[in-house]
């Protein structure tokens, strides 16, 4: 994490104390059920984990504290993320009417739309958590037992109580490559009051299976996702798939990125 002075180029390193992100990230290395993590993986950085939320409060910031990629930015700039409409192809804020805007560090590359380090969010092709399938390979000390793919019985079973009757053949491909795992309290709001998953879906999201699985109970459903090889992970994790589904964060949305002042709370929650 960057220091006060919102400036990663101030900070120094020994050359004995020099890693490279093989070194980092080796098997030898990594212990993931410690709470520190390894590299950008962290449980503590999660959006909505305890120690976040807790952080926004302590600023009296009356949003989110998040870590995300995004590469249109160097690397330890904070932005603020603001919901907005019109300016993209995704849900604007109107669809997503409980999202909050979010202070935001960027820790890490390789996104060109802004990507918050959540529960559930898509692997992509940094992938530190599960396998899955054939559609990712293997982290070298995965931080995860269960994950949402296709290997955790449990969990697809749940989406096929709720109508995704191909999900053991489509999960992998969702969880990699469509951002993961979405679904929100007003998308289960109107799925309740009788909506299809595609009418309630905002725009710009699938809820159709092939393009996107939605969950509709995150009580239920987060708890069958995850299970970290260590409880820490486990805890964070389903903190951080409930925050997103209370607050309408689990969908690709329009947004406003403005950069800010690093907010003290930040940098003493994350590290």
């Amino acid at each position: 994490m960057c220091g006060a002075d919102d400036d990663v180029r101030g900070l120094y390193c020994a050359e004995s104390e020099k890693q490279s992100c093989a070194d980092i990230l080796s098997p030898s290395s990594i212990n993931p059920a410690s709470p520190g993590g390894a590299g950008w993986m962290s449980p503590t950085l999660m959006l909505g984990s305890s120690e976040m939320v807790a952080a926004a409060a302590a600023d009296g910031y009356d949003g989110a504290y998040a870590v995300v990629t995004f590469d249109k930015l160097p690397l330890g700039t904070c932005i603020e993320v603001t919901p907005s409409s019109g300016s993209s192809q995704f849900a604007p804020s109107s669809a997503v009417p409980l999202a909050p805007k979010l202070k935001a560090q960027i820790f890490n590359t390789a996104a060109s739309a802004v990507d918050v380090y959540m529960a559930g969010g898509g692997l992509g092709a940094y992938n530190g958590c599960s396998a899955a399938g054939s559609e990712t390979a293997v982290p070298p000390v995965p931080f995860y037992s269960k994950y949402a793919t296709s290997a955790n019985t449990d969990f697809v079973s749940h989406l096929q109580s709720i109508g995704y009757s191909n999900a053991g053949s489509q999960l992998d491909s969702v969880v990699t490559w469509q951002g993961g795992i979405r679904g929100g309290a007003t998308y289960a709001a109107c799925i309740a009051s009788g909506g299809s998953k595609q009418a309630c879906a905002p725009p710009g999201n699938g809820c159709n299976g092939g393009g996107g699985i939605c969950i509709e109970d995150a009580e239920t459903a987060c708890a069958l996702a995850f299970e970290g090889v260590g409880s820490y992970t486990t805890t964070k994790a389903i903190e951080s798939c409930k925050f997103a589904f209370a607050y309408d964060l689990h969908w690709n949305r329009d947004v406003r990125v403005e950069v800010v002042a690093f907010p003290a709370g930040l940098s003493r929650g994350g590290g």
